[in-house]
C-alpha cells in the first residue's frame, strides 16, 4: 500500500467525506423530521380518537335532538289544531242546535196547520153533509108530495 500522501487521492477522500457528511446530515434531518412527525401523531392520536368517538355518537345525538325539536314543534301545532277543531265543532253544534229549534218550530206550525185544515175539512164536510141531507130531504119531500 501506498502510505504517501496523494494530493489527488486526499482530495477525493475529502470530497467523499464531504459528500458522506452532507448525505448523513440530510438523513439525520429526515430522521429528525420523521421523529417529529411520529411525536405529532402520538400527540394527535387522543384528539383523533376523541373525534372518532364524537362522530360515532353524532347520529344518536342528532336523532335525540331531531326528536326533541319535532316534539317542540308538533306539540303546539297539535294543540292549535285541536283548539281550531273544537272551535269549529262548537260553532257547528250551535248552528245545529239553532237549526233543530227552527225545524221543531216549523214542525209545530205544520202540525197546527194540519189540525186547522182537519177541523176546516170536518166543518166543511159536516156542513156539506147537512146541506146535502137537507137538499135530499127537500127533493124527496117534493117527490112524495107530487
Amino acid at each position: 500500500m501506498d502510505t504517501s500522501p496523494n494530493p489527488a487521492g486526499g482530495q477525493a477522500r475529502t470530497k467523499l467525506d464531504l459528500l458522506y457528511r452532507e448525505v448523513l446530515g440530510e438523513v439525520a434531518s429526515l430522521v429528525d423530521r420523521l421523529e417529529a412527525i411520529g411525536q405529532r401523531q402520538d400527540q394527535a392520536l387522543p384528539h383523533i380518537q376523541a373525534l372518532t368517538e364524537a362522530l360515532l355518537l353524532l347520529p344518536q345525538q342528532l336523532d335525540r335532538h331531531l326528536a326533541a325539536t319535532l316534539r317542540e314543534v308538533t306539540t303546539p301545532l297539535h294543540e292549535q289544531s285541536q283548539h281550531a277543531m273544537q272551535a269549529m265543532l262548537d260553532a257547528t253544534g250551535v248552528r245545529l242546535a239553532h237549526l233543530a229549534e227552527e225545524s221543531a218550530q216549523c214542525a209545530r206550525i205544520a202540525r197546527q196547520a194540519a189540525q186547522r185544515m182537519t177541523v176546516i175539512a170536518i166543518v166543511i164536510g159536516g156542513a156539506s153533509g147537512i146541506l146535502g141531507g137537507m137538499l135530499a130531504g127537500l127533493a124527496l119531500g117534493q117527490w112524495l108530495v107530487s
